[in-house]
């Protein structure tokens, strides 16, 4: 078992991420981006209070000391299309800011990659480990990390940040993943540890603290006095002090974010090789391509179409790997008024769609691929072939959408779809209005494309019953591990959660799914459940996408991590 942990990233992408996940579930933890020397553990210990045991990580020496690495003082300049709502504590960011986030924070699990795999690393929990009964999960902390403003991350802001995120209280205030409404209690159980103990087992629970998933629950921040306080949460966001690779020091709303290497981050091998990075915000696709042009950017998302430009500027095309998914969102489909209550109808809409040419009209094969369902693409545990989007088949939309007694269209209503301007999926309201198209001219719908913010369409997403009845055409972050996307979308009953449906088979299936821990067996649930799920089509899935990155010429070399819709991997950035 520990000596897998060297070989961790040396199979094909699909098998080490399986492994990985066995790696994980059982607790099994690596000591560095490099394979680590480990030695197994005593586990008496373990064995007799029932935790699963894992290895002891040893640190791996550094190829070259710290102090040879040579900071570039240049500042470099990312242009991205959203900053979301510029809030610096998850539970009030509205499931936004992830290239802040990850530039701010340091998370409870790390990841690397290697041989173009992710996997995951030990970040400011070094160990973890689970019950025998799968309820508990006990995280390690730590000692010497170290805040931004100088001062000693504890295991009691650890403890805090997990009871303000994920405890039985956050369901007044978060709406992240289901956990709340399944915690039992969060508590301090040693000096350097925190355990964490839920009403049914959590299998998925280190993915979802790691920085590798499609949310950033697993930051870690200061202690404050209270839990889930908006008067606190607004004070931390005019002094967000964290512990990860950069600090901020200045913020001006709705323009932009500058950062400070950070001298002190606790992952040396990870620290940034230059002085600053200034995160802009310009939503406009063609401000950012014409100031990558003139030299006044180095790093930004564009579309496919404009590499001849960026090029004509002396720099190139990089791409992030399965960066990002779409979907097509169905809510509020439990209330019989609404249409997409019926099964026949939500398939119509799927068959209806043409993939092939919503990629080859507004993209391109190397940009999207039309492979993968929700969160599930291949390099996600569960993944197959049959979880790739519908097919294309007209003729089986229109006598689906004729049996659920819609025939041609009639008496099904306005179809009202929302979107927002995407700076990771280029031309996503392009690709819904075209969506819409497909539905207009193969089914007779009456369709509207309305194009909205990101956050406000998330608020009301999550929070509201606005959207019920309605179409929300969206990305989202693509995952190693998508089992919080079951839990969130098809396993929890509370409906402020974005849950899909009101099916009590469905909800047993998924909360059953999600207790397995074996990971071969895991592998095999998972995917069976994804199937089922994908089936049910209230989410429609027309692929992922390889995000094109425009680079400057001031950047020498840079390597975005695989799974990322955010900006990654800011140590691989080397400035010339």
């Amino acid at each position: 078992m520990v000596k897998m942990v060297d070989n961790l990233f040396k199979t094909s992408s699909v098998i080490s991420f399986t492994v990985l996940m066995m790696l994980v579930l059982v607790g099994v933890a690596c000591g560095s981006a490099a394979a680590p020397e480990t030695t197994a553990p005593d586990t008496s210990a373990s064995a007799s209070s029932g935790a699963v045991p894992t290895a002891v990580a040893q640190p791996a020496a550094p190829s070259e000391s710290m102090d040879d690495v040579k900071v570039s003082p240049e500042t470099v300049t990312v242009m991205i299309g959203s900053i979301g709502n510029e809030r610096f504590d998850y539970a009030f960011s509205r499931g936004t800011g992830h290239d802040v986030a990850r530039t701010l924070h340091a998370f409870l699990i790390s990841s690397a990659v290697e041989d173009g795999s992710r996997g995951f690393t030990p970040g400011i929990a070094t160990k973890w480990e689970v019950s025998s009964d799968g309820l508990t999960w006990t995280l390690t902390i730590r000692e010497g990390v170290k805040w931004h403003d100088g001062t000693d991350l504890t295991t009691e802001d650890v403890l805090w940040t997990l009871q303000h995120l994920m405890g039985p209280q956050a369901t007044d205030y978060y709406t992240g993943y289901g956990l709340p409404p399944i915690m039992d209690r969060i508590e301090q159980t040693a000096p350097n540890q925190v355990s964490v103990t839920t009403k049914v087992p959590v299998a998925d629970f280190p993915p979802t603290i790691s920085d590798a998933t499609g949310v950033w629950i697993g930051v870690v921040m200061p202690k404050r006095t209270k839990l889930g306080d908006e008067t606190e949460g607004l004070a931390y966001d005019q002094n967000p002090i964290a512990a990860g690779p950069m600090k901020l020091v200045k913020h001006v709303a709705a323009e932009g974010m500058t950062f400070e290497r950070f001298e002190d981050y606790y992952e040396e091998d990870k620290r940034v090789n230059f002085a600053q990075l200034e995160l802009r915000l310009v939503p406009e696709e063609a401000t950012r391509v014409a100031a990558m042009r003139a030299g006044e950017a180095d790093i930004a998302p564009v579309s496919l179409s404009a590499r001849e430009q960026v090029e004509a500027g002396g720099g190139r095309l990089v791409f992030g790997k399965e960066g990002v998914y779409t979907q097509v969102l169905f809510r509020g489909c439990w209330k019989p008024e609404f249409t997409c209550t019926d099964l026949r109808v939500r398939q119509a809409l799927a068959y209806a769609l043409n993939k092939e040419v919503m990629r080859d009209k507004l993209y391109s094969p190397e940009v999207l691929v039309l492979k993968g369902w929700s969160g599930v693409t291949p390099s996600t545990i569960g993944y197959s072939p049959e979880l790739d989007p519908f097919p294309f088949d007209p003729d089986k939309a229109r006598q689906l959408l004729a049996d659920a007694g819609y025939p041609d269209g009639k008496g099904f209503g306005k179809l009202i779809v929302h979107v927002w301007p995407s700076a990771s999926s280029p031309m996503m309201p392009e690709a819904a209005q075209l969506g819409a198209e497909f539905w207009k001219k193969e089914l007779g719908l009456d369709v509207e494309v309305r194009v909205g913010e990101e956050g406000a369409l998330k608020k009301q997403y999550s929070y509201t019953e606005d959207l019920y009845g309605h179409v929300l055409w969206r990305d989202n972050e693509t995952r190693i591990d998508a089992g919080g996307i079951l839990r969130s979308s098809y396993g929890t009953p509370a409906p402020k959660f974005g849950r899909h449906h009101d099916d009590p088979k469905l909800f047993a299936v998924v909360k059953e799914a999600l207790t397995v821990f074996d990971p071969v067996e895991r592998e095999k649930v998972l995917n069976t459940t994804y199937r089922q799920m994908h089936g049910q089509a209230y989410n429609i899935s027309y692929g992922y996408f390889n995000i094109p990155w425009a680079v400057g010429p001031r950047i020498q070399t840079w390597e975005p991590y695989p799974l990322a819709i955010y900006i990654s991997g800011l140590h691989t950035i080397k400035m010339k």
